[in-house]
Order: C-alpha cells, then structure tokens, then sequence
C-alpha cells in the first residue's frame, strides 16, 4: 500500500529518523547535531520509540545495517550491526599525505555509490535464513549520495533505482517463501527526498516528499493493489494518498501490537484500518491506547472541550464515546478518527 509521506523541515537525516521512530517533531538543533560526528547527546536510548517496543517484547531483538546514525540514535540496541557513515568517500590518486578534505570530496567516484550499499546488501542473505531477530533496519545511502553529486536525473540515477528495485524483490520473496517470515510487514520509506539540485534540508515539494510503502502479504486481505507506475500528476509528487512522517510510528504499534511511543503525536494511517471491521466487534487495544496518549496531552495544553450533548463533536464527548465498550450505536473507527485528527490539529 503507497503513500506519500510528508516530511517536515528540516529535512536531514537525524530529525526525520527521530520523527519516523517517536511519531514527534525534531527540532531545528537536530541540523547541527546531525553533522557533529562526536556528539554523543542526542541520541533516543531514554525516550520511547517503536524500537525500544519492539525489542522489549518478549524475544525482541533488533539488527541495522547501514547509514550508521541509527547507532548514534540508538546505541546498545542492535544485536548485530554494520554501519556506513554517511560521508564515506573514496581517494583515488592521492599522492601527498597532505591531501585535504576538499580534494576528497571533489574525488568522490562511483565507489561512492556502491560501496555504502554494498555493505548494506551483502548482510541480507544471511539475515533473511536467521530466525532471532524480530526488527531489521536498512538504511541505503547511494541514492543520496548519488543525488548530491549530480543531482536526481544522474545517469546513475536509473541503475541504482534498478538495484534497490531488486533488493526490494529480495525481501518480499523471501517473506513469501520462508516459513519463519510470514507474519513480517515490510516497510519501504525515505527519510527525505531532494530538489532538483539533488540537495535537501529545506522545504520544497521534492524535499518533503519522500515515498511510504507498505508491503506484504496479508495486506492483498484489505487492498486489490494500486496502478504503477501512474501518471505524472499536475502537483509533481502527489501520486498517493499523503500522510505525515509521524504517522509511522503509530501505525506500527497498531499493526505489530506492541504501545505506541510516549511522545507520539502522529495517528493511525486510516487505509490500514481494514484489518479490523467496521463496528470493531474486536476492537484493538490500540484505539484506547491513542486515545488515552492524546487525552492525556490536550488536558494539559491549552484546549478544553467538554461533552456539551448528545451528537457533540466536542473532542472530550467523542473521548467518552470511543472509552466506552459497551456503546454499539456509534460507528467507533469513524469516531476515533475524527477525535484524533482534530486533537492532533489543535496541538499541532
């Protein structure tokens, strides 16, 4: 299932990270801290993410490979990784030792795009035939790397679009195969995308809209699929339904059952809400859960509502309707949406 994901400014690795794993908002202090190699203070070991739910599941274990800001983020959390710094060059024909930063960038080659990705690929063979881990992350970097060095219609744009096109098919097929990955959600998504320069950081449309993609499975129960590739639309990169960036981390707590992230300020993608039906006979615990999070920060900000009557929207009133188990006279999935977005929209 695709969608276009919204992602706020500033649009560099580290803030779209925390923001794909609390459901929150970064900060712009993020900018400087995403390219402090040192700095040690900004990583997410003490706040509540989908990944330190995952792992504390019973079993929960977690492996990266890739981009290695996840390990500055979340150190101790992986029980196997493989990192890549995101400013790995590669120097052909230096000569003098005195050779400088400068005249390293402007040497960056090819191996620039295919080693970063190299060292991510070659680990999922072996990760894919292992049973002990319930978390894999993969954070490619060439296409990145790729877009900075000449922009998004690179001649090398296509073959590496192609080659992740093919790790992509990698993944599914082996969820489709192997027994002890039937019940994986595999998900595909950007941490930001690039303008026409094949630079981001800022807040046009090409920088804002990186792609989200669910896959598996079990998805074919609620989905016939969707037309790709589709038609250029008249607003460059509205090509699916648009959600924000922060709505992942909800999503998947929903759809993997484990509490959504305390800091959450994201919702529940409404399209994947056909795993239950319509007048939640077997309602999730992750309705009341949402609930009782945005309940819990609207009472102590600036907004008070109350339950005025009956058929009120008053966000209190549709809170009590979707607390409430025993009331089947509402449609409850319709309720909890209204009641969310219009919370989220006040905060926000």
């Amino acid at each position: 299932m695709p969608f276009t994901a919204h992602a706020t400014s500033p649009t560099i690795t580290m803030p779209r990270v925390k923001a794909i794993t609390t459901g929150s908002i970064p900060s712009f202090l993020d900018v400087i801290l995403n390219f402090a190699e040192s700095d040690t203070t900004s990583n997410l070991a003490s706040q509540d993410t989908w990944l330190a739910q995952l792992r504390d599941k019973q079993g929960g274990k977690l492996v990266m490979y890739g981009d290695d800001t996840w390990l500055k983020l979340f150190p101790d959390t992986f029980i196997r990784v493989d990192g890549t710094s995101s400013f790995f060059v590669s120097v052909s024909g230096c000569s003098s030792r005195k050779c400088t930063v400068e005249i390293a960038v402007l040497r960056i080659n090819r191996q620039d795009f295919t080693e970063v990705d190299n060292n991510v690929t070659r680990n999922i063979p072996s990760e894919l035939k292992r049973n002990d881990w319930n978390g894999m992350v993969l954070h490619y970097l060439g296409l990145d790397h790729i877009g900075h060095k000449s922009g998004p219609r690179s001649p090398h744009m296509v073959p590496k679009q192609s080659e992740m096109d093919g790790v992509v098919e990698q993944i599914y097929r082996a969820i489709e195969m192997e027994e002890h990955l039937q019940s994986t959600l595999f998900v595909l998504c950007g941490d930001h995308g690039m303008n026409d320069a094949g630079n981001h950081g800022g807040s046009a449309e090409g920088e804002t809209s990186p792609a989200l993609l669910f896959m598996s499975p079990m998805l074919q129960t609620i989905s016939k699929g969707f037309e790709c590739p589709v038609t250029l639309p008249q607003s460059t990169f509205s090509y699916y339904t648009t959600v924000e960036q922060s709505d992942i981390a909800p999503t998947l707590a929903g759809l993997l059952g484990f509490p959504i992230p305390l800091n959450n300020l994201g919702v529940f993608i409404p399209e994947l809400l056909g795993f239950w039906d319509e007048v939640l006979q077997t309602r999730p615990r992750y309705h009341e859960q949402h609930c009782e999070q945005l309940q819990f920060v609207e009472t102590r900000s600036w907004y008070r509502s109350s339950c005025t009557g009956n058929g009120s929207r008053d966000s209190d009133c549709l809170y009590n309707l979707v607390r409430d188990p025993n009331d089947r006279t509402v449609d409850l999935t319709r309720v909890h949406l209204i009641w969310s977005h219009d919370v989220c929209k006040q905060l926000r």
